[in-house]
């Protein structure tokens, strides 16, 4: 079976991290793990959030919802987010140097090429 499975090798687009993908995991997979998934979308919406405060829409928007707070009578509480602890990056099959290549989401071993050849 090991022959017939084929495996990439792919570079974490958030982390950096190399992980092997087989053909049957594989779907567009530019990150290694959900967490970076998730941390990699909340970077890009925090630049277009960014990006909309700046322009005046934005501004307007921030403004009148500044006023609304203040005429209010409620008390908000935020909540304390130095306590959260970062999400763990979990790999099912790390990357391990002298062994044989396995898929880092179903762990099956397989044989590495630099691209999947045409079906």
């Amino acid at each position: 079976m090991c022959s017939d499975v084929l495996l990439i090798e792919l570079e974490c687009q958030h982390c950096e991290l190399r992980f092997n993908i087989c053909r049957k995991c594989y779907r567009g997979h530019v990150y290694c793990s959900s967490s970076c998934r998730r941390q990699a979308q909340l970077k890009a919406r925090r630049k277009v959030q960014s990006r909309y405060r700046t322009s005046d829409k934005g501004r307007e928007t921030h403004r009148c919802y500044e006023k609304m707070q203040r005429m209010s009578k409620t008390n908000r509480t935020m909540a304390d987010t130095s306590t959260n602890t970062p999400p763990l990056r979990v790999i099912l099959y790390p990357i391990v140097q002298n062994t044989k290549p396995r898929c880092s989401f179903c762990g099956v071993y397989g044989k590495m090429v630099d691209v999947f050849p045409r079906r």
